[in-house]
């Protein structure tokens, strides 16, 4: 998966004069977080909903209607954007992205392509890609996750195991393990008899962490 695959193309942005309500309330109006700031074709800052809430005056302010009016009218987007501005590029892997926001604690970047502001990715993005990788659809079928050691055609194995039970794979991830010795395949498949697939996972040398039919999970509120 690449950036582009995940970005939201042609972002909505601000100028560096806009003033503050108006950023407010197109945040409010696109339901979005972040507005890329920029000056005719150039990229020149970022504004969070975080960075709005900072500069917006507290409930218990003792300013009139008038006045809190004409002080936020004087704060606009070049007094409050992150600069400068990291970007990427739509051909970057995403989970390079995924790893420099987690490190920096960015919660997106805006997408640049030939000096020209193309999309935004952001945290949600990639959460929304990471699910759709993982689910691997509606159909009925089993997930199962397996410890074992990290070698040469271990996975290859596992899905030998599967195909031979008449599944298939639709969905693999692998996780190291902190030891370097062991890895962890989380593997979602369809078409296999649960009964034989289980037995056959239970008859190898593999350790099974979690078996159970996909989508079950309990989520529920409290309070």
């Amino acid at each position: 998966m690449l950036v582009r695959d995940a970005m939201t193309p042609n972002p909505i942005t601000v100028a560096p004069l806009t003033p503050l309500p108006e950023i407010d309330a197109i945040m409010h109006q696109h339901k979005i977080r972040r507005v890329p700031v920029m000056d005719g074709d150039r990229l020149v800052g970022i504004i969070s909903d975080h960075d709005v809430m900072a500069n917006l005056p507290s409930p218990a302010t003792l300013l009139s209607r008038w006045e809190l009016n004409t002080l936020l009218e004087k704060v606009q987007a070049r007094d409050i954007m992150s600069h400068p501005v990291y970007v990427t590029s739509p051909d970057c892997p995403l989970e390079e992205v995924a790893r420099f926001l987690l490190e920096k604690k960015f919660g997106a970047l805006p997408v640049v392509e030939n000096t020209r502001l193309v999309g935004i990715v952001t945290e949600s993005d990639i959460f929304r890609m990471f699910v759709e990788m993982l689910s691997g659809g509606d159909m009925p079928g089993l997930r199962f996750e397996l410890r074992c050691e990290r070698h040469v055609g271990v996975v290859a194995s596992i899905a030998q195991l599967v195909n031979a039970n008449g599944g298939r794979i639709i969905a693999i991830a692998t996780l190291n393990e902190p030891d370097g010795v062991h890895k962890r395949v989380l593997i979602k498949e369809e078409g296999a008899d649960p009964t034989a697939l289980r037995a056959a996972l239970e008859a190898s040398e593999i350790e099974i962490l979690d078996v159970r039919q996909r989508r079950q999970c309990h989520i529920w509120a409290v309070g």
